[in-house]
């Protein structure tokens, strides 16, 4: 089983580039090297220029738990001054993926 953590960032205007950046860094760094980390995706919204999300997936409940402590607070904390309000987060358990890429000529 794979536990997601989804966490939705309004940032403040003209702030979401800088501070996106800032948090796709840390997650790079801070998140591959955590134990029971399976990966990231990170999205900007297409229709709101302040608005984005990270997927962050987890190998267990507890490391997905450990997580939110050691990762994902002190990087808000880096970045909160770029936010508009606090992340909205929510946890999901993954029911089913498939991720492919079609070859085009």
């Amino acid at each position: 089983m794979v536990f997601i953590r989804k966490v939705t960032l309004h940032f403040r205007k003209g702030q979401r580039e800088e501070g996106f950046a800032e948090l796709d860094l840390i997650f790079n760094k801070e998140a591959r090297n955590a134990k029971g980390f399976r990966g990231f995706i990170s999205m900007l919204s297409k229709d709101s220029e302040n608005e984005a999300l990270i997927l962050t997936l987890w190998e267990n409940e507890l490391s997905l738990a450990m997580s939110e402590t050691q990762i994902l607070a002190p990087a808000i904390r880096k970045i909160l001054n770029t936010l508009e309000k606090e992340p909205n987060v929510e946890h999901f358990k993954l029911y089913s993926t498939e991720m492919y890429s079609r070859r085009t000529t």
